[in-house]
């Protein structure tokens, strides 16, 4: 049966033909570094002691098996892609290294030809791919190897002992060089710009009067529009780079200024060779993606979706993603992953907003012992009040220009939560909705109503006292939160019937159960709940103690049994081996 790395055509580079491929590199002067088909770096390896002693140097990896990203990233290198022939530019790029899948080994080194500027690369491909040119890509590779570069040929590259897959094929290792500092590109042709200078006032108007209409054959769909600005933004910064490139030269056949002449001016940066440009291309390249993943994290589509806690959970990432190439693949991709951590993503949200309803009033808490399975541990566990819980920090802009800021996304969090667990993606009437648009009504003390909640808000305190209309939506949310802090078992049926008892008598029990926590902070200067939360190791773990006897005395004086409550559901059956 083919394996994965069959499928793929994985053969790791070995570390000693990986190091000669870089040996080859004739110009040593590295700006950025891509392997489109790096695996997991074993070819870009050696290249990170290259690049170590310079500033701006980097290696930039695409690896079709995602999988194999992470490695790559803990090796600190930058993913920009899964798909190398989905990649449009590489005009940043000053060196490519590669050692694609051998059966399309032409078709990949044509297209990093055709996507790199100015630079060097170096290819390893199966030596058959050469020797018998018998496709169109096959020609055309050996047309550009004899024009543009060299091949040396290795029998056993494959078989040294370090080789983690071996295979008997003889390979090419192939080097071109690709100058664009020609007459015709960073220095320009002069006749020919002046040939063009001379073009009629007429055509330039022409060319001037499709902005408009080409803006408007725009598809509509977000996606497509955001790559086809970007592509242009770029084609656009090319053609300012290397105008300006080209002004510098013809500048300097002019001659220097008196203060040049003197010696008075100093001597800058030479604006006018390769080096310069790929290193401008670069910084744009940079801004322009990290404009374009912006618009896609802020896109209302992504924002939507996410409390403002995930949000900032996803924009510390950014980092890396804005390595990736801004195209319609890794877009998607991009999307996919979201979708594909949606549980993830929705649990981590739910958990968000009960902490936010927990963390500043006492009043909202409900107290019930918590499940642990495999021990016999007594856990302080919580759930949110569903008759009513309070938030502070509530305040009005002035001048009657509606909540600050603050106050509607924290708002719009709940609201996302809730219609989450109501099975939907926004609510009919907003918790920010109604404090936009019924803003005297509100600050007179009236209690009004939104999808979720009743709210009677206090302008003097700046709280907000919130009435929840479904007690299910909040039976949900305290369940939810309790499987993922192990407070309620995974499956109901684990637990005896007491225990679910308890938990659903958890607000009649909350007054008994803060008295014993009161009889227990005697001593301590902390808040005992604090300590358990945010205390030392020593001090957490009595904080903890002290809350578990609270707990059992509390259950105990409303008529449970601690240790029934953490046992097993007597009436679920027990597997038994088979004899």
């Amino acid at each position: 049966m083919a394996t994965s790395a069959d499928v793929l055509q994985f053969y790791p580079t070995p570390a000693a033909l990986a190091r000669h491929a870089w040996s080859l590199f004739e110009s040593r002067e590295f700006i950025r570094v891509l392997e489109p088909s790096a695996g997991t770096g074993d070819l870009a390896d050696p290249g990170r002691a290259e690049l170590a002693g310079m500033r701006q140097a980097a290696i930039d990896c695409v690896e079709y098996d995602i999988e194999r990203h992470a490695v790559l990233r803990e090796k600190g290198y930058r993913v920009v892609g899964h798909d190398f022939l989905a990649l449009r530019d590489g005009a940043i790029y000053s060196h490519i290294i590669m050692n694609p899948p051998f059966a399309s080994g032409a078709a990949h080194v044509l297209h990093a030809w055709k996507i790199l500027y100015h630079g060097e690369i170096v290819a390893v491909i199966n030596a058959e791919t050469l020797d018998n040119p018998c496709t169109r890509e096959r020609q055309q590779l050996a047309r550009l190897v004899a024009d543009h570069g060299r091949v040396e040929y290795h029998d056993a590259a494959f078989l040294s002992p370090e080789t983690q897959r071996k295979s008997a094929v003889r390979i090419a290792l192939v080097w071109l060089n690709k100058q664009a500092a020609s007459a015709t590109d960073v220095l320009g042709d002069l006749l020919a710009d002046l040939r063009r200078d001379r073009a009629s006032a007429e055509d330039w108007a022409q060319a001037g009067d499709t902005g408009e209409a080409q803006a408007l054959m725009l598809p509509e769909r977000f996606i497509e529009n955001v790559v086809l600005a970007f592509d242009a933004s770029v084609e656009a910064a090319k053609t300012m780079i290397l105008a300006e490139a080209r002004f510098k030269n013809y500048r300097a056949l002019v001659g220097k200024t008196m203060a040049e002449a003197n010696g008075e001016a100093g001597r800058g940066v030479d604006q006018r060779d390769s080096a310069y440009v790929i290193n401008r291309l670069n910084e744009a390249y940079g801004e322009l993606k990290d404009r374009a993943w912006t618009a896609i994290l802020r896109s209302t589509d992504v924002t939507s979706r996410l409390s403002s806690a995930a949000q900032k959970r996803l924009e510390a990432q950014f980092e890396d993603i804005k390595q990736m190439a801004f195209t319609e693949s890794n877009i998607r991709g991009f999307i996919c992953g979201l979708v594909a951590k949606q549980g993830e993503i929705q649990v981590d949200m739910a958990c968000d907003v009960f902490d936010e309803i927990m963390r500043y009033h006492s009043d909202n808490r409900a107290y019930y012992m918590g499940w642990r399975s495999n021990d016999r541990h007594r856990t302080l566990a919580m759930r949110i009040k569903t008759t009513r819980f309070v938030l502070p920090g509530f305040q009005y802009w002035p001048f009657g220009s509606g909540l600050a800021w603050e106050s509607r996304r924290r708002l719009a969090d709940i609201d996302k939560v809730f219609a989450m667990l109501d099975g939907k993606l926004t609510p009919e009437v907003g918790l920010a909705d109604l404090f936009e648009h019924h803003q005297r009504a509100l600050a007179n003390g009236e209690r009004l109503q939104a999808s979720y909640f009743d709210v009677r808000y206090y302008k003097g305190r700046g709280t907000i006292h919130f009435f929840p209309r479904s007690k299910t939506l909040v039976d949900r949310l305290n369940r939810l939160v309790g499987r993922e802090r192990a407070w309620l078992p995974e499956d109901a049926e684990q637990a005896h019937p007491d225990f679910w008892a308890q938990y659903e008598a958890a607000e009649k029990m909350t007054k008994t159960v803060n008295a014993a926590i009161v009889e227990r902070q005697r001593g301590h200067y902390h808040n005992l709940l604090w300590m358990a939360e945010h205390g030392q190791d020593d001090d957490r773990a009595r904080a903890m103690e002290l809350l578990g006897e609270a707990i059992t005395e509390a259950v105990g004086a409303h008529g449970f049994e601690p240790e029934t409550l953490l046992e097993a559901n007597p009436a679920r059956p027990r597997l038994t081996a088979s004899r």
